[in-house]
């Protein structure tokens, strides 16, 4: 039968997560991940001063004491800055504390989705965009139709005002692409020093700065 094993994390704690110097806001035994024979994940904050704290779908950190984790789960033990430090759960148990293979991995499939993501917003906002720029001519057939019970000042008002009303409509659609993209600045970034990672550097499997892979 498995057993349990534990893994304490912190500054004064041996083992593949190595926290560099420098990271002040992180307590000496700062939280402990635990995994079960059934293979449940969990994460525990251990009374640190700074707190522990796991990032979320929108690459958002939220404060946890003791949560069911899994092995992607990006976790942050401390203060959002240089004193902090981010780590990806399953390197307590990578093959050594410089390999970064699994994380990178999971950075894959994350910058698949993430580009999939982009792209399905920027079709639909080239979509909306040819919309709004035809809806002028939209209203031609029916003017015509309608005859004179149109005026034809009215006529043209309504035909040159429609691409206006219509883009108004749409007027969300930059915002929701650009926050699009500002999520990706916050989840893939790099294991190890954790600064946003272009697609080469997703591609290649390394950071183009720290040199983690």
């Amino acid at each position: 039968m498995e057993e349990v094993k534990e893994f304490i994390i912190g500054r004064g704690a041996e083992g593949m997560v190595v926290i560099p110097e420098g990271k002040k806001s992180v307590s000496h035994n700062h939280a402990k991940i635990t995994i079960n024979p059934d293979g449940t994940w969990i994460l525990e904050d251990l009374k640190s001063a700074n707190g522990t704290f796991i990032r979320n779908n929108n690459g958002d950190f939220r404060r946890v004491s003791r949560l069911q984790i899994t092995p992607d789960t990006t976790i942050r033990l401390g203060t959002g800055d240089t004193f902090g430090f981010t780590f990806m759960a399953h390197h307590v148990i990578a093959d050594s504390p410089e390999s970064y293979e699994y994380e990178f991995r999971q950075l894959s499939k994350a910058m698949e989705l993430q580009l999939e993501a982009e792209h399905e917003k920027e079709k639909v906002i080239e979509r909306n965009g040819w919309i709004a720029k035809c809806s002028g001519l939209l209203l031609v057939l029916p003017c015509m139709l309608l005859g004179g019970g149109i005026d034809p000042t009215t006529r043209y008002i309504l035909i040159a005002v429609a691409p206006v009303l219509v883009g108004f409509i749409f007027k969300n659609d930059m915002p929701r692409l650009k926050a699009i993209r500002k999520r990706r600045e916050k989840v893939i970034v790099c294991p190890k020093c954790d600064r946003p990672l272009s697609e080469f550097d997703v591609t290649h499997k390394q950071c183009s700065r720290c040199k983690a892979h």
